[in-house]
């Protein structure tokens, strides 16, 4: 009877089999919904269709922001399995600084709970959470739309879909650009309409390696928060050419003063990325 409560290491061993095994299984099973999920995603080619984009911002404690970067680095392709990320970064310049920003772009609210519940499965990833824990003092979590597809057209945006890679480069710096709206349901649509008809002739006066990679809006969080995403493929000095080019635009410079109006603060950020992220 005794021996049967602590069975000897011979006979745990097929037990210790069996729980790999059901493990295994279990990560199995959950990669294929994954690559399903993909298939149909990845179905859709267009990078300006419709989505919604998480942002996802970790407040790092300084002492432990190097063993955290080196843990996603190492768990990074998994990341890339279970969620579609577009931007992972660290802060340049223009705000808190410590703090990890990873975005993804997701078809809908629905796809995003699917994916996060298929996570949640994998022994490899719930390990990888809890030993990052330690190094984050905060967490936030914002949803953000896609600006319609017309507004991503006018200004020639990379889009949501955009998997990044054709243009990797190791200079490339992204910013980020907010504005924070008056309070009415039409303060987003007015704004991105102004935005549409001048961004035309902003991206006809930049530097060759700057890009709007997309615009957005908030959907749960502060409201009526408008954010522009710039790559900038040659790091700050393409992004001061950048704007230097585009104030001898007329149209954008209309533009902007009409904005200005409309908006009730303006901040910008330089964040750089890492290199796991899809937007490079």
């Amino acid at each position: 009877f005794f021996a049967n409560i602590h069975p000897s290491p011979t006979r745990r061993l097929p037990m210790l089999l069996l729980q790999r095994t059901l493990l295994s299984s279990s990560s199995l099973r959950a990669r294929g919904a994954l690559a399903a999920s993909r298939a149909l995603s990845s179905s859709v080619e267009n990078p300006h269709r419709s989505g919604i984009f998480e942002w996802r911002q970790y407040k790092l404690k300084p002492d432990g922001a190097n063993q955290y970067l080196a843990m996603v680095e190492q768990y990074g392709d998994l990341r890339k399995e279970l969620f579609p990320l577009t931007l992972f970064s660290m802060p340049e310049t223009g705000g808190m600084l410590n703090v990890a920003a990873h975005l993804y772009f997701y078809e809908s609210m629905e796809d995003r709970d699917e994916k996060r519940k298929i996570s949640q499965t994998l022994p490899e990833w719930k390990a990888m959470i809890a030993s990052s824990r330690p190094h984050v003092d905060d967490q936030k979590s914002l949803i953000y739309t896609q600006a319609p597809q017309s507004v991503l057209e006018a200004g020639d945006a990379l889009g949501g879909g955009w998997m990044g890679t054709e243009l990797r480069n190791p200079d490339t710096v992204y910013e980020i650009r907010k504005y924070q709206l008056g309070l009415g349901y039409t303060a987003v649509p007015e704004f991105l309409e102004v935005f549409a008809e001048g961004v035309k002739a902003k991206v006809k006066c930049q530097d060759p390696s700057t890009q709007l990679a997309t615009v957005m809006f908030t959907e749960v969080g502060r409201l009526n928060e408008v954010i522009e995403v710039w790559r900038h493929g040659a790091g700050v000095s393409a992004m001061r050419r950048s704007r230097e080019m585009a104030r001898e635009a007329p149209e954008w410079k209309e533009c902007i003063a009409t904005l200005a109006g409309k908006a009730e603060s303006f901040e910008n950020q330089i964040v750089k990325p890492l290199n796991l992220s899809q937007w490079h």
